[in-house]
């Protein structure tokens, strides 16, 4: 008899830098992350493949990772998928009316990105529904999925980046954390208050691996394996790309600490990390 193992695909790009991830129980079950954007839609449904969605992670609302789950909503209310449950904690689109904050016009340019267009399919979700908060722990086959981190109140310099849901899925042999695409204010956050629960095998880089969580946040993980949603160009960018070179402007929007991959990659290897798996090479296959 041959024992299924538990497989987690990291999903190649087919739109620019977007996050998606298949893992598949050893019953046969799905747990999505993210998905990408409209276009990424059809490699995604190759790897679910008809199966059941035990749980569908929504990590923050940027098109580049639930683009395409609002659309496949917006085109038939997610007919496509077998959806259990949808997991998610947004802001609150009432907060556009804060005036108060480092950079206004930016501000209001992220919560209009794609959360109007996520409020006006929510009620589609119906029971599916779950606004999960820091704290929570779900089991679906052999895995256990702790969610670590939830929006906080208060972080206005990166909004939906730092809205991110942070979570670590634990298998018999392998523990995963997923950082979305977490900034420093938001990788603080999580030092401070979940520092102890970070360590884990593998870890989903934050943003992509640029502008992202501090190196005291990978320490306390202390990964073996990085997971990097990355073409060449952004996994090869340099640590002061031309859109961080204007310090002066990033300092007066309250951004100050953001830097290219070149300064995550060399993290990395002061951690000793050696194995990466990075989306341009193609869809990863990695099982826990």
């Amino acid at each position: 008899m041959i024992m299924k193992k538990t497989k987690l695909y990291q999903i190649t790009e087919t739109s620019k830098y977007m996050m998606s991830f298949v893992l598949i129980t050893k019953a046969d079950n799905a747990i999505v992350i993210d998905g990408g954007r409209p276009e990424d839609m059809p490699l995604l449904k190759k790897y679910i493949d008809g199966r059941h969605i035990s749980a569908w992670i929504l990590t923050h609302p940027h098109e580049d990772h639930i683009g395409g789950f609002v659309d496949e909503m917006q085109k038939n209310a997610g007919a496509d998928f077998d959806i259990e449950r949808v997991y998610y904690n947004f802001p609150p689109y009432e907060i556009i009316n804060n005036h108060n904050v480092p950079d206004y016009d930016y501000y209001k340019t992220e919560l209009n990105e794609i959360l109007p267009e996520f409020l006006a399919i929510e009620p589609k979700l119906k029971d599916k529904a779950h606004i999960t908060y820091q704290g929570e722990s779900v089991c679906i086959d052999e895995c256990k999925i702790d969610f670590i981190y939830s929006y906080h109140e208060g972080l206005t310099s990166n909004p939906m980046n730092d809205s991110s849901l942070v979570f670590k899925i634990t298998t018999p042999n392998k523990s995963v954390l997923f950082l979305g695409d977490l900034g420093p204010d938001g990788g603080d956050l999580l030092f401070r208050e979940s520092r102890h629960l970070l360590k884990s095998d593998i870890v989903q880089m934050a943003h992509h691996g640029h502008m992202n969580v501090g190196l005291e946040v990978y320490a306390e993980i202390a990964p073996e394996a990085c997971l990097w949603c990355c073409p060449d160009w952004l996994y090869n960018e340099p640590e002061e790309p031309k859109y961080l070179a204007n310090r002066k402007k990033l300092f007066e929007a309250g951004r100050i600490r953001m830097y290219g991959t070149a300064l995550t990659r060399k993290w990395m290897d002061m951690l000793g990390v050696r194995q990466h798996y990075v989306t341009k090479d193609g869809t990863n296959c990695i099982e826990l």
